[in-house]
């Protein structure tokens, strides 16, 4: 088998090949992804907006195949990707590659009409790096429980890595979902939904067609206010917003106050599923404490259910304030796919050194933590 690389020459390893992601689907059907986040829409925005991935197209059989994006360890920059924060700093980053996509924090692998077996996508990870000698770790980070069990029945461990945070839309929309949560949730919500509008808050929803600077200001704004360290210009936003409209399915909340946008939130429609993104509050404005809320849960919530979701895919972090709205709460895994020996057994040191070590770990009160994905019992976003 041979595909082009986007280097402009062939690397090829047995069946397995470095392509563009058009020159991979072009070689081998693929199965449309489940999650916004490796979606052939949302991974083409992120090569538009400077991410550079090595496409890795596995195949065994005809109908058998897997296809990931692939990244160096120390290309990796983004913090809760980098090899030393998965591996609690076990393995070098320059001796690990990185398999996924290095953004919204749910990390699902591609595959043909037929699945590739996970002891056979292992090979492909290591088998097909161009360094030699191949990478100790090829890590899968952010995998549902499923996959990720897959692949630790293959021999390959599996770690702790986040709290993946849904929120189910009932049949009879907010009413309903009102109705379904507990007399203490409830009540945090009605508290929350009386706190902004006795401020005098209002929402709206609608497609969205492209940046304002209104936008740009709050999402530079409320990255400065939890990144001291962030000094990327607005320009940077308008620039990802005019490609974000560009996707079917995109649309922006926004809640106004005395006349003037404070918050908004970016979110998309793909499959039967709202994908929260990118929000922005103006929190140094009296009368916006709260806002966070109406624009996170309750509004997508109002247009999940009008859109025929299911669910709104909160993603991860602030999960005790997720739980407390009615949020249920997936783990989610990092994998060290390793040739064994030494760096296997750093490897599992390191993912059970970071699952002791989380930054937003499960709110109290909902039982241990599973520590092998193969534990998890409950129903899952990934079957």
């Amino acid at each position: 088998m041979s595909v082009t690389a986007s280097g402009g020459k062939d690397h090829v390893i047995g069946s397995y090949a470095y392509a563009s992601l058009p020159e991979a689907a072009a070689r081998h059907p693929l199965a449309p992804a489940r999650g916004l986040y490796s979606s052939d829409s949302w991974l083409e925005l992120l090569r538009g907006h400077g991410h550079r991935y090595r496409w890795l197209l596995m195949c065994a059989q005809e109908r058998a195949a897997a296809l990931a994006p692939v990244t160096d360890g120390p290309a990796v920059r983004s913090g809760r990707y980098r090899p030393d924060f998965l591996l609690h700093e076990r393995l070098p980053a320059e001796r690990c590659v990185v398999a996924g996509p290095r953004t919204g924090y749910l990390n699902e692998l591609r595959y043909g009409p037929e699945r590739l077996p996970a002891a056979e996508v292992a090979e492909g990870l290591l088998a097909a790096a161009p360094q030699e000698p191949p990478p100790d770790a090829a890590l899968l980070p952010y995998l549902p429980s499923g996959p990720a069990a897959a692949f630790e029945t293959a021999g390959h461990p599996a770690g702790l890595i986040a709290w993946d945070a849904w929120l189910d839309v009932p049949g009879t929309g907010f009413d309903g979902y009102l109705a379904g949560l507990d007399k203490t949730h409830r009540k945090q919500v009605k508290d929350d939904l009386r706190r902004f509008t006795m401020a005098g808050v209002a929402f709206s929803t609608r497609p969205l067609t492209g940046p304002d600077d209104e936008t740009d200001d709050l999402l530079v704004l409320h990255e400065r206010m939890y990144g001291t360290v962030y000094d990327r210009p607005g320009s940077r936003f308008s620039r990802y917003l005019a490609r974000c409209a560009e996707l079917p399915g995109a649309y922006v909340v926004r809640a106004r106050l005395a006349g003037r946008t404070v918050g908004c939130h970016l979110v998309f429609h793909y499959g039967d599923v709202l994908w929260v993104r990118l929000i922005g509050v103006d929190e140094t404005r009296p009368g916006t404490r709260g806002c966070y809320f109406g624009l996170m849960f309750y509004e997508p919530l109002r247009l999940a259910h009008e859109l025929g979701a299911r669910a709104v895919h909160l993603g991860i972090g602030t999960s005790r304030a997720k739980s407390r709205r009615g949020a249920r709460l997936e783990p989610l895994w990092t994998v060290a796919v390793t040739a064994g020996g030494r760096a296997r057994d750093l490897a599992r040191e390191g993912l059970a050194a970071r699952a002791l070590d989380l930054p937003d770990p499960a709110p109290e009160g909902g039982g241990p933590a599973p520590e092998s994905p193969s534990e998890w019992e409950r129903p899952s976003w990934a079957g």
